[in-house]
């Protein structure tokens, strides 16, 4: 029971122009270790759900969790190529926002 209202669920998920990929209900606070597993089992599987195979541009911004040496490490034996955007006005979530709100306004 939320006694004040509002509340929130923390996800992960990907997409591309294929579709979407898996979608993570994150339980708690995501930390550069949960971050981590979530990649593990989840982007490759992803990726090839949504027809890209390993030949995908794996996006993100950066956040620190995201720029973790660990996660580099990671990405940089696990994707072809990983690229952070340039500008923090590239969100192509917000394209995925717009979308969902037609569907379910």
């Amino acid at each position: 029971m939320v006694e004040y209202g509002g509340g929130s669920v923390l996800v992960w998920g990907c997409m591309s122009a294929g579709g979407v990929g898996e979608l993570v209900i994150i339980d708690g606070i995501m930390d550069k270790m949960v971050y981590f597993e979530i990649l593990k089992n989840n982007l490759q599987k992803s990726a090839v759900n949504v027809g890209l195979g390993s030949n995908f541009i794996f996006q993100q911004d950066n956040d620190p969790k995201h720029t973790a040496k660990s996660i580099k490490l990671y990405l940089l034996y696990h994707c072809k190529k990983e690229t952070p955007p340039q500008s923090p006005d590239l969100n192509v979530i917000e394209n995925l926002w717009s979308q969902l709100d037609k569907i379910h306004p």
